[in-house]
């Protein structure tokens, strides 16, 4: 394979703790994990794992801990974010004279 290289910009500091703690989780390295992320949102598969297609339809169950851990990485700095006030959110602030 060659040694092509792909920059991400703009990854906030709670998601990039969030996939580090997935990358704890499964072992690997952060580059390995998202070249899995990448292979599964375009082939539907990873290199490493094949699925057959009922694996596909399978749902996996909800696990309530862990989305409770990802929400909590992912709202650490939340109080830092500006409130806006309510005229930001009227069709007229978001569309302006656009009909």
């Amino acid at each position: 394979m060659d040694n092509n290289k792909i920059e991400v910009t703009g990854i906030s500091k709670p998601l990039l703790r969030l996939i580090d703690e997935r990358v704890r989780h499964f072992g690997g390295d952060r580059a390995a994990y998202i070249r899995d992320l990448i292979e599964r949102d375009i082939f539907g598969t990873s290199h490493g794992h094949k699925h057959t297609f009922a694996e596909f339809g399978t749902k996996r169950t909800f696990d309530s801990q862990q989305w409770e851990a990802d929400m909590e990485l992912l709202a650490q700095g939340a109080e830092q974010i500006p409130v806006l006030p309510p005229e930001s959110f009227t069709r007229e602030s978001i569309y302006g004279n656009h009909d």
